[in-house]
Order: structure tokens, then C-alpha cells, then sequence
């Protein structure tokens, strides 16, 4: 009996010990004064919002102290919080909403951070709208590898794609705005629908949730081209020719063996044109010295403009 009474006191006291390092670790936390907060995300649609950003703010600090992410299933944990109030931004791709849904952070939800203890955080932020299309080029086939941006100007907010083969292309964009769609092929550049003036460009309004088709087709982009000779009529062949714009913007190519050259899908710009020889000659059209002098030519939608010169004696 003797022996029995030892085991079990053993047995009892192997049970206490353990009973104390979970009690250990299950008040590590309040040992420290920290305390954890964690939640989920959903959409005002309800569909689970997965890779979403979670800072965490301290109310009287404007840098986070926090920042993790919603795994697969919209949820997610910030552990080893030191207790306090705290308020939580959710980044969606774009934009964000605070805790648990308001747009704005004057009105966002305060969570109160305990030791030792979980603070929940769900939130039901509002569901992305949706801009969706196809794009065709000017003889009407699928206008492939072609950049879309939507752009709400009044936040300067902007989100890109790339049309698919078949033309096609979707932007999730932030709800509640007006957006102005636009196409960008080569150096052209066109709004919907079908202008290549800004001013012109439609305005889309994307709601919460809601889908926006914006279908269009490429306007015929300007063309230039041009032949640069000698004085005696010679071709001028690798020398550089330079398009300087209105919009301070400057792209450049070389001449051919015959003293040709050529830039497309151009945007209605006007430009002047520099000619630079690999003797190192410089001269603009038609035939001047300087910038100043140069020749200013207009670039037009559906058309091709010739620039030919000859150099300077």
C-alpha cells in the first residue's frame, strides 16, 4: 500500500506539473500585457477576400504596428499586440475600407486590445466593381497585348491589364467612382469611346459589386515617315532622327540604307523633327539649325505624315 500511495502521489504531482506549464503557457500572453487580434473578411457580396492586407494602427500613432494577410479562407491573426485601442485597415487591391466596413477612417470601428485574450475583428467590406470588354483593332480582329487602364481622376486612382489574345480584358476596380477608360498601342493612345481626345473620353460608373462592359475598337493611329538625303541627293543612311512633342515627350529611330525611316501607332501630336548624321551633323526640318527654327507638323488620326530633308550644305 505504501508503494500505491508514492505512485500516486507521483502521478499526481507529474499531473500538477504539467497542469502548471499549460497554465503557463496559456497566460504567457497576459504575463506580458499583450493580447492578440484576428478576424475574417468578407465582401458585401460574401464572397471570402483572400490576400488582403491588415495593418494595424495604434489610435494615437499613425504608423502600424502590425501588418499581415488574409489567407485562403479571408482570415487572419496579429499575435503579441501590446494591450490598447487600436483600429484596423483592410487594403483590397487598389483601395481600402477599415474595420469592419466604413470607407473612411473618422468613422472606423475602435477594438480594444486585452492581455492574454483574443480581440475578433470580422469585417464586411464592400465588394470590388467590375470593368469589362473587348477591344478590336481598326480592321476589326482581336487587338491583342493591348494596355487598358481605368483611372478615377478625382483620386488619381489608377489599375492596368493587358487585353487577352482574343482581345478581352477585366479590371476590378474600387466601387463607387467614375472611371475613364483608355487603350494604349504602341505610343498611341485612346479613350473609350473611340476618341483620342481626353476631354472627349466617356465616364464609366462602377458600383459596389456591379459589372461595366466597355467594349471599343482602335482608332487608325497617325503614321509618320520620311526620307533624309544629302545635297546632293545621296541617301543619308544610320543616322538618327529624333520626334520631339508638344507634351515634352521625345522617341527616336535610325535611317535605312536608302535614308528612310518610319514610326507607327503614333498619337495626334504635334511635333517637330531633329535629324542627327554619324559625322556628327544636326539639323531639323525642313533644313534649320536649331529647335527654335524648326517646322511644327501635326500628327492626325487615320493618316500618314511625310517629313522629308535634306541636309544643309
Amino acid at each position: 500500500m505504501k508503494v500505491f500511495k508514492v505512485v500516486v502521489r507521483s502521478m499526481l504531482a507529474v499531473g500538477l506539473a504539467g497542469a502548471g506549464v499549460l497554465a503557463v503557457a496559456g497566460t504567457a500572453q497576459a504575463s506580458t500585457g499583450v493580447g492578440t487580434l484576428a478576424g475574417s473578411v468578407r465582401d458585401t457580396k460574401g464572397a471570402v477576400v483572400a490576400n488582403a492586407s491588415i495593418s494595424v494602427y495604434p489610435i494615437d500613432r499613425i504608423d502600424p504596428v502590425a501588418q499581415v494577410t488574409t489567407d485562403s479562407a479571408g482570415q487572419w491573426k496579429a499575435a503579441g499586440i501590446e494591450r490598447g485601442t487600436y483600429q484596423v485597415q483592410i487594403g483590397l487591391g487598389g483601395w481600402s475600407e477599415w474595420a469592419p466596413g466604413q470607407r473612411e477612417y473618422s468613422t472606423a470601428a475602435k477594438y480594444a486590445v486585452r492581455s492574454g485574450r483574443t480581440t475578433n475583428v470580422g469585417s464586411v467590406v464592400s465588394a470590388p466593381g467590375i470593368i469589362t470588354g473587348r477591344l478590336l483593332a481598326a480592321d476589326g480582329s482581336a487587338a491583342a497585348d493591348v494596355r487598358v487602364s481605368a483611372d478615377d481622376y478625382s483620386t488619381a486612382s489608377n489599375w492596368t491589364t493587358t487585353t487577352s489574345s482574343t482581345g478581352q480584358y477585366e479590371l476590378r476596380v474600387a466601387p463607387g467612382a467614375d472611371y475613364v477608360v483608355s487603350f494604349v498601342d504602341g505610343r498611341f493612345q485612346q479613350y473609350a469611346p473611340s476618341t483620342a481626345v481626353q476631354s472627349e473620353a466617356g465616364r464609366y460608373p462602377v458600383t459596389s459589386g456591379g459589372t461595366v462592359h466597355v467594349d471599343d475598337k482602335l482608332l487608325v493611329a497617325p503614321s509618320l515617315t520620311g526620307r533624309l538625303v544629302d545635297a546632293n541627293g545621296a541617301p543619308v543612311a544610320g543616322a538618327t532622327v529624333e520626334v520631339s512633342t508638344d507634351t515634352a515627350f521625345q522617341f527616336s529611330t535610325t535611317t535605312d540604307a536608302d535614308g528612310n525611316y518610319r514610326f507607327d501607332k503614333l498619337s495626334p501630336w504635334t511635333i517637330k523633327v531633329a535629324f542627327y548624321t554619324a559625322d556628327g551633323r544636326v539639323q531639323w526640318a525642313y533644313q534649320k539649325a536649331s529647335y527654335d527654327e524648326a517646322a511644327s507638323f501635326t500628327l492626325a488620326v487615320g493618316t500618314v505624315t511625310t517629313i522629308n530633308d535634306t541636309l544643309l550644305p
